[in-house]
């Protein structure tokens, strides 16, 4: 448990550091008054006892001399007072330092989410390809939750009540050594004891509730997403049940953590009403029943009890809450650190574009992608002219796809160029590059929310250009669509697009590519799931861009490619052809099969 409380400090910043040494003199201090409030009872407890005390020669005698009050009775009144504001402002500031302390556990627990979510979506296209949404998604609202609640604040809470346990400790030490050394004895063998039966449970409990949160939003995301489907085979059934199955695991696991961290307290009260008893017979008895000796030292007892009490439970308690979600932060711990490696690019999206006025080749590229035995590309040379309509066709399987990311920069080849007029692309120019692309993929993105929001995807609301939508909306030939609903652009479009039809969506798609001007639109298979006059429609709009734009279009059915100015045969990771859509009709076997079969 120490060894992960150190990586997770070594996870804070300077300032959060700097922070965090302010607040461990705070609990000590916190400890120091409640240490004052507790010894501020003994001289008013004294005096209630025995009223002799102000006529002696103490402590209690000097302060009364000292206040030149005259009545003892109102003495003892003021006395009463000054400990009650003694205990007032130990109070106020516990409660302080709890709240500061509780704050910066969750401020910590909040960046260390926006680090996991910055560092997920700095990630290539390479990893979100190989990697589960769901589990991502768990990792960032779920386990980094717990990793704040679970375990940064249970441990601040924990260093400020072992600091006024030990103090306590120590103080009622020098007051009554014995004593003392019989009742810290007692308590944390007992607590220690008890840690260690149910630790393992503990354990297991919070490994169990990671695994269980994983397929929990699994479930969800698949129920949600293919909801026509479950809705069509009747599959409602098996999803409510596999989830309430997981409900029931998590609530046990959760259950019983919360249980094992919090009903010891009960047991610990019963030894601590016992040893109060215990010590009330042997005060008793060594003092004769001599209220006026036993009442004061009762009186320290009764309140250091008060006190160490829920101080030892909640150490206790702060223990099992960490060791049930050690796992949340096992399940991170390596994407948090790598995420300190990791540099938020600083370039914004709408930088300047890099200069395209010759063309891009992709020269003797070479990809596979990791645990694949076949490469995906093989020494692929190809050129596209700048303002020329290329199609890039094949079979399933054929490369396609990684030639359009390679062209996209979401992934870079392993062997051979991309270049851009020469110029070859990589990390640190690659935004500047993609800032000339407008890609349409098959299945648009579409948020829950306006035409125009989703058309300038990711600007905020109040920087959309309006102009600008309403121009590619005539462009993508939608324009006469929009305006006949109620809102117009600001009409919700609903989760993926929902009340829209498929052509519509592609439309958007184009709208989209379109309000960045940019230079090179690609088309990703963006008319397959059409039907085929909507698909005309679409490729009219495409159509009309030809010579004002670098086109290229990704297609199975290669009737959206007979109007291209060159056609890319793909097959095996290499061209093995290029032409019109005649030329490689006449002269190409394979490519003529492919479409009298398309």
């Amino acid at each position: 448990m120490l060894s992960i409380i150190g990586q997770i400090f070594k996870l804070l910043s300077p300032e959060q550091k700097k922070r965090f040494y302010i607040l461990q003199i705070m609990v000590i201090l916190m400890a120091i008054t409640e240490i004052i409030g507790v010894i501020s009872i003994i001289p008013f407890m004294t005096l209630i006892g025995d009223m002799n005390q102000l006529q002696n020669n103490s402590l209690i005698h000097q302060l009364y001399s000292i206040s030149q009050i005259t009545s003892e009775s109102t003495f003892v009144f003021w006395l009463g007072v000054i400990v009650l504001l003694i205990l007032l402002t130990s109070s106020i500031f516990s409660m302080f330092t709890m709240w500061k302390l509780s704050m910066f556990g969750h401020e910590i627990g909040a960046e260390l989410s926006s680090k996991l979510y910055i560092y997920y979506l700095e990630e290539d296209w390479l990893f979100h390809s190989y990697s589960s949404s769901a589990n991502l998604t768990k990792k960032i609202s779920i386990e980094a939750s717990r990793v704040a609640s679970g375990i940064i604040v249970p441990l601040m809470q924990m260093t400020s009540r072992l600091g006024l346990a030990l103090l306590l400790i120590i103080s009622i030490f020098i007051y009554n050594p014995k004593i003392a050394m019989v009742g810290s004895t007692i308590f944390i063998i007992a607590y220690f004891f008890l840690f260690r039966i149910v630790k393992e449970k503990l354990r297991l409990n919070g490994e169990s509730r990671s695994k269980v949160n994983e397929h929990r939003f699994r479930l969800m995301n698949e129920g949600f997403g293919g909801i026509k489907d479950i809705l069509i085979l009747g599959r409602k059934k098996n999803f409510i049940y596999n989830f309430k199955k997981l409900n029931e695991t998590l609530s046990y696991n959760m259950g019983t953590n919360t249980a094992l961290a919090n009903v010891p307290r009960y047991f610990m009260e019963m030894i601590a009403f016992g040893a109060m008893i215990t010590l009330i017979l042997y005060l008793i008895a060594t003092h004769n029943a001599n209220l006026g000796i036993v009442l004061p030292i009762l009186s320290v007892y009764a309140l250091a009890t008060f006190k160490l009490l829920p101080a030892f439970q909640q150490i206790y308690a702060s223990f099992s809450v960490i060791k049930g979600n050690v796992a949340a932060f096992e399940s991170i711990r390596q994407d948090l650190f790598n995420s300190q490696k990791c540099q938020l690019i600083q370039q914004s999206p709408h930088s300047k574009s890099m200069s395209f006025e010759q063309q891009l080749t992709l020269k003797n590229i070479s990809f596979s992608y990791p645990n694949k035995s076949e490469p995906a590309l093989q020494n692929l040379n190809l050129s596209i002219p700048v303002n020329n309509s290329v199609g890039l066709v094949g079979a399933s399987g054929s490369g396609k796809s990684t030639i359009v990311s390679i062209i996209l920069g979401l992934i870079y080849p392993q062997q051979g160029k991309c270049e851009v007029d020469g110029v070859q692309l990589n990390k640190n120019n690659c935004r500047s590059w993609q800032n000339n692309i407008g890609y349409v993929d098959q299945n648009i993105f579409l948020t829950d929310a306006s035409v125009s929001e989703n058309i300038a995807f990711g600007i905020p609301r109040k920087k959309i250009n309006n102009e600008r939508v309403e121009e590619v909306l005539k462009l993508a030939h939608l324009k006469t669509f929009i305006d006949s609903l109620e809102k117009g652009v600001d009409t919700k479009v609903g989760e993926r697009g929902i009340q829209l039809s498929g052509g519509q969506k592609q439309r958007i798609g184009i709208a989209r590519a379109l309000y960045h001007k940019a230079n090179v639109l690609l088309f990703d298979e963006a008319t397959s799931s059409l039907d085929g006059l909507t698909e005309k429609s679409v490729m009219q709009a495409i159509n009309n861009f030809k010579k004002e734009k670098t086109i290229i279009i990704v297609a199975h059915r290669l009737k959206t490619v007979v109007n291209c100015d060159t056609i890319f045969f793909i097959d095996k990771g290499k061209v093995i052809d290029q032409g019109t859509y005649d030329e490689l009709f006449n002269n190409n076997e394979k490519f003529k099969n492919l479409a009298t079969h398309a």
